[in-house]
């Protein structure tokens, strides 16, 4: 008799933990991959902090399975970046990535993204090669061919005939960006000299001399605030009294006050968004939800990172509704996405380049420790 209570027991303990087993929801892996650490961790930490807004709401599927984000540091170093892409792809089993976040990260992971055929978004790598020839990498940013005819214009439309370019020979970006704006602002304007640097540099009093020589009425700095900061410093402290612009890799505020004090004051530079204007009802809301997390306005990278997870949960949440909760599924529905509101305004992805269609810009102007919303360019 014992024997039998025992068997019943057993069997009825097997078929409970069967029913747990099968009542537990599955759980979609996501991965973020972002520079934590490094010369650029500020851009990477505010990021992740605007995904990290939007993850709130949008972490469960309507059939009640959980989104987990499995995070990964690339350092701002392309071995690491390379190494925490392919993690993510073969040891985590993500079903999609978002990140890396600059250009010369993001064309480092092509190959990766199609031979591992991982739906991969790019938030704010502006370079245009970072979506061609591949199927796989997309991104929700406008591209440095717009945003280098911004600051062109925006240059020539003030009367700032005659221009520096001083670019960042070790990044993509930066060259992406200085060859398009002499392409668009020799049309009107003259081009004194293009001067290089490279990432990490500190003293830039040889580039500084130049432009003293040549006197230029407007320097073009596409270059990111780590440099970007000391270079304004010593820039203002030599006396040149120039208007100098850059891309959104000065988009820090804070970091350029840190470096290069009231030398920041009047320093303009392209941006994805602008608080102040919100775009969507989401965009209201993101802003509310994020200063009462973070204490703090959302900068442009907080709110291209949502976008980024944005599209990647709409796409997951659209092929499990089909159930195809596949890495090809997700992909197409990224490419194809039409329409999704987002923290930066609707987007709408072109499936045959990745890139969004008519993603305008802002020009912002650094004054005091904000930055002051100039113009809507689209």
């Amino acid at each position: 008799m014992k024997r039998l209570l025992s068997f019943a027991l057993g069997i009825s303990l097997f078929f409970i933990g069967c029913s747990n087993k099968s009542q537990k929801k599955e759980e979609i892996k996501v991965g973020i991959l972002q520079p934590l650490t490094g010369p650029i961790a500020n851009f990477g930490q505010k990021t992740l902090d605007g995904i990290k807004v939007v993850y709130e709401k949008y972490n469960t599927l309507p059939d009640g399975k959980k989104i987990k984000l499995v995070i990964v540091d690339n350092q701002f170093d392309k071995v690491q970046n390379v190494n925490g892409y392919q993690r993510l792809v073969s040891k985590d089993n993500v079903i999609a990535i978002e990140g890396p976040l600059a250009s010369s990260m993001a064309k480092s992971i092509k190959r990766f993204a199609e031979k591992s055929k991982t739906p991969t978004i790019t938030q704010i790598a502006t370079n245009p090669d970072v979506t061609k020839n591949t199927k796989y990498v997309t991104r929700t940013c406008f591209t440095d061919d717009f945003q280098g005819k911004v600051a062109a214009n925006y240059a020539l439309k003030h009367n700032y005939n005659t221009a520096v370019v001083l670019f960042d020979s070790a990044q993509d970006y930066s060259i992406g960006l200085e060859k398009e704006f002499v392409k668009n602002y020799e049309k009107k304007g003259k081009i004194l000299a293009l001067l290089h640097i490279n990432t990490g540099d500190k003293d830039f009093s040889a580039q500084i001399a130049q432009i003293k020589k040549l006197n230029p009425k407007f320097i073009y700095a596409p270059i990111y605030a780590p440099e970007g900061g000391l270079f304004v410093k010593q820039l203002r402290a030599a006396g040149v009294k120039a208007v100098v612009m850059g891309g959104d890799g000065l988009a820090d505020v804070s970091l350029m006050r840190k470096l290069a004090g009231d030398a920041a004051e009047g320093v303009l530079f392209t941006d994805h968004f602008d608080y102040h204007k919100p775009p969507t009802k989401l965009s209201k809301e993101f802003i509310q939800k994020f200063e009462e997390k973070y204490h703090r306005k959302p900068s442009a990278f907080a709110a291209t990172g949502a976008d980024g997870y944005i599209l990647i949960f709409n796409a997951i949440k659209e092929c499990n509704a089909k159930n195809d909760l596949t890495k090809e599924c997700v992909n197409t529905n990224i490419r194809e996405a039409k329409n999704i509101e987002a923290v930066t305004g609707d987007i709408t992805i072109d499936p045959k380049t990745g890139n969004p269609i008519d993603k305008p810009a802002v020009v912002k102007e650094i004054e005091g420790n904000k930055a002051v919303f100039k113009e809507l360019v689209r």
